[in-house]
């Protein structure tokens, strides 16, 4: 009864919070504000009956939401019933539409991650991560800051080159293998490696779904990305490093005591991994590490797949419901080191179902504040803002990318994002600057990093880490370490598109 009174009261300040947020955000009916209100109608297809109605509908979908972050930030252990719960009274109040919950999720996306993941479990069970962490510890040479610096570098760079989901499931394997081997905390080096990874997905457009929209929906280019986020991303991996090696200095010197102490065991671990292999061994480890370097390169190509079959097949394929596909083709070709019986073991045990479960609720929920026209209050707020301040490129982008950061650590971005590029829009005609979107870009990638919920990638680390480490990732260590970093990265995101802004 303790649990639910907590819970009741979290519920009663999260409606409090949310009834002057709403009160206090009036659109007008022109300018920004007439445009939002136009395509926040046409979502829904048809005008709501009364402005009292919505005003209901706002404060029942923000509340519900901020309730589910709190419960969050209080317990991760309540995330599932809260947002459940959630979502059943939006559900059954008739806030949302019912199909329109279920519409709202990323069903590409849920696919792509349980094959994934189990993909990820076929391979694990082959040792290929065993093989990975083994060649990482003998490149290292016993020095615990380059095994760091290889892993956040291999985070970085598949999460750019692919997608930050991708990279993660398999990062964070390396990760658990690495812990198991040096027997030190892998929270830390977890956390690490998922800021990095993070922090690669916003290089490129296929690393991150808010680069992705934002591509398709301002025609900005792959070079466009190249040019003017990839310089970015890899200045804040420095920074990533850099304050990590400042502020975890202790954890550091830890990690080379444990190396040295093992350095005979190392060397042993690393001999009988790489080299003390039967050939059956070694040639799973060398096949999975093929398939798995084979299927990054079929998700980064899969656009241009999509592109082929459409115009071989007569019938047109989407590019993300084609990749979401991919994992399942590769698990199909682990056969010759897989029993049939095994795979069904794989699919029970290998996937992160309550992960799955929560990130379908997740979805419904961020959808639910833009139907109800909460998230549209959100960006107007946003976009007023910035002309309070005196508008300008570099004003209006600074405002952009501070709120926009913000309000990903806690609210789904890529809704946000959605719900602030048509104001964005609007602005950059005004003030003739396409480089708004880059704020906006950068605020919703690093900002993501700043909680364990900022983003699709870490919660799928953080539910691995719960599940394989019997780890659970608290908020107040987390952002110990990641505000520090969200703070350097910003900062010099901030001042790269200033400078580079036109």
């Amino acid at each position: 009864m303790g649990e639910l009174r907590r819970l009741a009261l979290i519920l009663a300040l999260s409606m409090a919070i949310a009834v002057p947020v709403v009160a206090c955000i009036a659109i007008p009916e022109t300018g920004y504000g007439a445009r939002l209100l136009e395509l926040w109608r046409e979502l829904r297809g048809s005008a709501p009956r009364s402005q009292l109605l919505v005003s209901v509908e706002e404060v029942v979908s923000l509340g519900l939401f901020i309730f589910v972050i709190a419960t969050m930030v209080v317990d991760m252990r309540y995330r599932h019933f809260s947002a459940f719960a959630a979502l059943a009274v939006i559900a059954l109040s008739g806030t949302v539409p019912a199909q329109r919950l279920i519409e709202s999720v990323d069903w590409p996306l849920i696919v792509f991650l349980i094959g994934s993941l189990c993909f990820a479990a076929i391979l694990r069970k082959l040792g290929v991560f065993t093989y990975v962490a083994a060649h990482m510890v003998r490149l290292s040479r016993g020095r615990a800051t380059v095994l760091v610096a290889l892993l956040c570098f291999l985070a970085w760079f598949t999460a750019m080159v692919v997608d930050e989901v991708t990279s993660v499931v398999y990062v964070v394997m390396i990760v658990l293998e690495l812990g198991r081997l040096l027997r030190v905390d892998v929270e830390e080096l977890a956390a690490l490696s998922i800021l990095a990874t993070n922090t690669g997905s916003s290089a490129l457009p296929v690393g991150n779904p808010i680069g992705i929209y934002i591509a398709f929906s301002t025609g900005l280019t792959v070079a466009d990305f190249v040019r003017r986020a990839l310089p970015v991303s890899a200045l804040c991996l420095g920074l990533l490093l850099l304050v990590f090696r400042a502020l975890r200095g202790s954890y550091l010197r830890d990690l080379q005591r444990r190396v040295s102490e093992r350095r005979e065991y190392l060397e042993a671990f690393v001999t009988a991994r790489t080299a003390d292999l039967t050939p059956r061994e070694r040639l799973s480890r060398i096949y999975g590490l093929l398939l798995l370097v084979l299927f990054l390169v079929t998700v980064s190509a899969s656009p241009r797949l999509a592109e082929f079959l459409s115009a071989t097949s007569g019938a047109h394929v989407e590019a993300n419901a084609l990749l979401s596909l991919i994992p399942y083709l590769f698990i199909v070709l682990t056969l010759p080191f897989v029993e049939l019986p095994e795979y069904g073991e794989v699919i029970a045990r290998g996937v992160e179902w309550p992960s799955i479960a929560f990130f379908m609720a997740l979805f419904m929920l961020g959808y639910s504040l833009t139907w109800s026209g909460a998230m549209v209050k959100l960006a107007y707020a946003i976009t007023r803002l910035g002309e309070v301040l005196g508008g300008g490129v570099a004003r209006v982008g600074a405002v952009v990318l501070v709120l926009s950061a913000g309000l990903s650590a806690v609210l789904d971005n890529l809704s946000l994002v959605v719900a602030l590029t048509p104001a964005l829009k609007l602005i950059t005609n005004v003030l003739g600057a396409r480089g708004l979107y880059w704020f906006l870009l950068f605020g919703g990638v690093f900002g993501g990093n700043l909680t364990p919920v900022g983003s699709t990638a870490n919660i799928v680390a953080v539910s691995i880490l719960e599940r394989r480490a019997r780890r659970s990732v608290s908020w107040g260590r987390w952002v110990r370490l990641a505000a520090p970093v969200v703070v350097a990265q910003c900062t010099a995101a901030l001042v790269w598109t200033i400078l580079t802004a036109g």
